[in-house]
């Protein structure tokens, strides 16, 4: 890869961080992310999503309490909620269509990296009591937590990879051209 490719750099270089330092992160930065997930792709252009910005420390902690998927101490969230409302009215029908959900990805990653070249580290979050998360945010009926992203600035850590997790992944172990051979 070349300098001439800052994106894909920026894909390469980009990592779940799970130990933040206690700086804030300024409204400025969370603004920015937010503008990301905006020009995220979304299925027809229907934007079915909220996203709620959460910084202060003691309602971080609470719902820290309420996430096993949280186990860094995040200093902000952002948390991505489904408009139902919306999707109703949009006909979207999340029973048989689930482009609502593949556009919090799509959302999630254009923060993450935004993230990363704003000095930010990240991590998502898909474990945590959804119910709670709708309690603490005191949410409107309308309003589905579907994923929290933990934001913070990001302390050195040392990379380590689950045992057997080679970190050489070849595009032929993860990929194929055209379709499988026929069975016989």
């Amino acid at each position: 890869m070349s300098k001439q490719e800052p994106v894909f750099e920026s894909i390469k270089k980009r990592r779940v961080c799970r130990s933040f330092d206690d700086k804030p992160i300024s409204r400025e930065d969370l603004e920015h992310l937010l503008w990301a997930a905006r020009w995220a792709p979304g299925g027809g252009n229907s934007r079915l999503h909220h996203f709620i910005v959460v910084d202060d420390k003691p309602t971080i902690d609470l719902i820290r309490t309420m996430s096993p998927g949280m186990l860094a101490y995040p200093t902000a969230l952002i948390v991505i909620c489904t408009d139902f409302a919306k999707v109703k009215s949009e006909g979207v029908r999340p029973d048989y269509d689930p482009v609502y959900l593949i556009d919090v990805g799509a959302a999630s990653q254009n923060m993450m990296l935004a993230a990363l070249e704003r000095g930010i580290g990240s991590c998502p979050t898909t474990s945590f009591s959804h119910s709670g998360v709708r309690q603490m945010l005191n949410l409107p009926d309308h309003l589905e937590p579907e994923y929290i992203l933990q934001l913070g600035i990001p302390l050195p850590q040392k990379r380590v990879m689950r045992a057997g997790v080679s970190t050489k992944l070849r595009l032929e172990d993860i990929s194929s051209w055209g379709a499988f051979p026929a069975k016989e």
